[in-house]
């Protein structure tokens, strides 16, 4: 069964990368990771962290794929965020949402 998020957090590295590396803010990627309840298990670290993503999408229209670690109790941290790469990943973006 997979978890529910009550909240999301995310360091201040985290927030760095995602605007540095994908052009993706701090509020869109909290707005898209709350944007929907549906998510899926993605790949785990070796320590055994376990990693889901959320096919986010902003008030503005902006679909993002959030990436956040299961924290526990309802709470999830947010790794990264970055836009759909391809057709395919666009594709199974909307299709998650039902979008």
């Amino acid at each position: 069964m997979a978890p529910q998020f009550d909240e999301f957090h995310v360091s201040h590295y985290a927030e760095w990368h995602m605007f540095e590396k994908h052009g993706v803010d701090l509020d869109e990627a909290m707005e898209a990771a709350e944007s929907t309840d549906r998510h899926t298990r993605t790949y785990g670290t070796q320590e055994g962290e376990k990693r889901y993503v959320v096919p986010g999408k902003t008030e503005s229209g902006r679909r993002l794929w959030v990436v956040f670690a299961d924290e526990g109790n309802g709470v999830g941290r947010v790794i990264t965020a970055y836009d759909p790469l391809n057709k395919g990943d666009m594709a199974r973006h909307r299709q998650m949402r039902g979008d």
